[in-house]
Formats: structure tokens, C-alpha cells, sequence
């Protein structure tokens, strides 16, 4: 599966302070870091206790924000692997993380999708050799050979998502990726007030939600399911980041980070700005991207007035700020992302 996705392999090389690219060297390969654990913990005990992952062995693969770690191993691995084996070999747990500047979460179904397949031949014939050609496609300067000339003048909205230059951005930009990285994962590891949480939602919830919430829309315009997800997941962040500092749950290192870095980007006090992940694959015409693997995923600014998002949620509050997701999904055209691409090759101070 790594040899249908070479650029797993490589290793990321600084061109200039904040540029990064991957380099993958056939004579000095950069392998994926993989682990096995075995764990004396039956499965039905991980399973009685909603398999929470705080019960896993130490030294299992944790999920990360950042490219961490490298300096002491000299490198950062771009894909991490770990199975924890459960006692009597009654279950396993796969934990696979991969950095987001190779793949987006499509890119990585296709990696997922492409082991799975091979494991499944292997299965059926252990010396099975023929695994079939993958149909994932891996040119990463495709998106700029595909991507529109950008027009002028520049898109105001754009030059919101670039942070001021100041002391702390340059010298993260500046120092090495291995240091960085390093750095990053002491902070990551200092923060013990930070959590991860996964939550289900049934198919049946979510229909009931965006029917109430159509029900509840004023205008004709068109509402889709992850409208209404982004609206909820939008209101509940806002309502978490606005408590005041004395009721916040996370106030630690990490917190104190990303308000230095991120702080200076809300300049209207009366809007709340959150950053809405969208797929360019199917947003530019003619381009063939379906079965692209990289990363395709660019930002859009989201605005929100922030006496609406401190309201109890209520069926007519989600309704206006799904409202507010479509529109900024309707502004991104093929010019909002042949600008934003534009702007990411020429600026490095972001």
C-alpha cells in the first residue's frame, strides 16, 4: 500500500522560513513509524467501557494537530501505525495517523480503501503478487496545472485568513521542522486540559434536525445536512470560547498559544469568526480531481454575529446560522480558490 502511495515516504524539507516540501528520496526512504502493543486488557472490557482510548498501553498512537516530534529521531515521520492486540488475540485496534499536508481525510479513505484491498487478496492468497493498479492519482502539482489564472483585484475576504506578522510567527517559520515539530509536541504534551471527544449522531437525529430546521428557514434558499452540522458544531465552539476566561476549561499552555497566534485575527468584536474545511475536488471546473489523494482542502471564512451565537440554541437560531454556512459555501467559486492558492504560493508569514 506505501508503494502506491510514495510520498508517505518522504521527508519534509524547509525551501525557505515558512515553505515547506516533501522530498521522497528512493535511497533514503523515510518509512511510516509502525508499532505493535499487546495489551492485557480483554475486548469486551474496551468495549464496556465505550472503548475509551485512555485504556490503551502507553506509547499507543494518539491523534495530533500538529507535525510533532523529529528531533530526537531526526526526522518526522509523515504516517504513523500502531495495533494494539487485545488479550488471546480477541480484537485489535488500528490506529493510523498521517499528516495533513500529503493527504486530506478523502486522501486518507483512499490509503485506507487501497490496504484494506490488499489485505483482502493476501487473505484469500497469501502469495498473491497482482494487487491490480490503484486508481488513486498522486501528481501533487496537479491542482496548480488545473487551477484558473486568479483575476484582480484581490478578494478583500482573503486577506483576513493571513495573520499579522509578529515575533512568534517568524520564528516558527525560521527554525527547522524537526525543532518545530518538537516543540509543538512538548506544548501538546504539557497540555493536559485539552481533550479529544468523538461523538455519534444516528442517521434518524440528523434527518429530524434539518427538516425542523428547513421548516424553520425564512428564504428558499437551499440547506444541506452539513449545513445544519457545521451551524451546530459553529454555535456550540462559539458559546465554549466566549465563556469568560474564569469558566473556561482550557486555559493552559496550548490555550495561551493559539490566542497569540490566532488573537489578532478577530478585528469586529461583534463577529465571530470560525474557519469552515471545503473540498476544491468538485469546485473547479473541468478539473478532473475525483480521484486526487493529496490535500484539496482549502479554508473558508465563516462570520457569525455573536449576539446570535450566544442565544440558547433553539431550532430558529441553528436555522439562521445554517444560513450564514451556505452563504459562505456559495462564495467559494473557482476565482475565491485560484486566489487563495495564488496567495499560499507567494506569502510565508501566515
Amino acid at each position: 500500500a506505501i508503494e502506491d502511495f510514495p510520498i508517505f515516504a518522504g521527508r519534509l524539507h524547509q525551501v525557505q522560513p515558512g515553505k515547506l516540501e516533501v522530498v521522497v528520496d528512493s535511497s533514503n526512504l523515510n518509512l511510516p513509524k509502525f508499532i505493535e502493543i499487546q495489551s492485557n486488557l480483554d475486548f469486551a472490557e474496551f468495549e464496556a467501557a465505550n472503548f475509551n482510548p485512555a485504556l490503551l498501553p502507553n506509547g499507543s498512537v494518539r491523534p495530533t494537530g500538529f507535525l510533532t516530534g523529529g528531533f530526537q529521531e531526526g526526522n518526522i515521520k509523515l504516517v504513523n501505525i500502531c495495533i494494539v492486540q487485545f488479550k488471546d488475540s480477541r480484537g485489535i485496534v488500528l490506529s493510523v495517523t498521517i499528516a495533513h499536508a500529503v493527504v486530506d481525510g478523502y486522501g486518507f479513505n483512499m490509503f485506507m480503501h487501497r490496504w484494506a484491498e490488499i489485505n483482502k487478496k493476501l487473505v484469500a492468497d497469501s502469495m498473491a503478487t497482482d494487487f491490480g493498479a490503484s486508481n488513486s492519482v498522486h501528481n501533487r502539482s496537479l491542482v496548480q496545472e488545473v487551477m484558473p489564472t486568479p483575476q484582480e483585484p484581490r478578494l478583500d475576504v482573503l486577506q483576513k485568513l493571513y495573520i499579522p506578522s509578529g515575533y512568534l510567527s517568524r520564528f516558527f517559520t525560521w527554525i527547522s521542522p524537526g525543532i518545530r515539530g518538537t516543540i509543538l509536541e512538548t506544548i501538546q504534551q504539557a497540555s493536559t486540559d485539552v481533550s479529544i471527544s468523538c461523538f455519534h449522531v444516528s442517521r434518524e437525529t440528523i434527518d429530524q434536525l434539518c427538516q425542523s430546521v428547513k421548516r424553520m428557514s425564512a428564504t428558499d434558499q437551499r440547506i444541506s445536512d452539513n449545513d445544519v452540522l457545521m451551524a451546530a458544531i459553529t454555535i456550540v465552539y462559539a458559546q465554549s470560547v466566549l465563556k469568560p476566561r474564569s469558566e473556561r476549561t482550557n486555559s493552559g499552555l496550548l490555550s495561551w498559544l493559539k490566542s497569540a497566534i490566532f488573537g489578532s485575527s478577530s478585528k469586529n468584536p461583534k463577529t465571530f469568526l470560525t474557519m469552515e474545511a471545503a473540498d476544491i475536488r468538485h469546485r473547479i471546473p473541468n478539473a478532473n480531481l475525483e480521484n486526487y489523494s493529496g490535500n484539496s482542502i482549502i479554508n473558508m471564512m465563516m462570520l457569525n454575529p455573536i449576539e446570535l451565537l450566544q442565544m440558547p440554541a433553539s431550532t430558529e437560531v441553528l436555522a439562521q446560522a445554517a444560513l450564514d454556512v451556505r452563504k459562505s459555501t456559495n462564495e467559494i467559486t473557482s476565482e475565491y480558490i485560484a486566489q487563495l492558492i495564488h496567495l499560499a504560493d507567494i506569502e510565508n508569514d501566515i
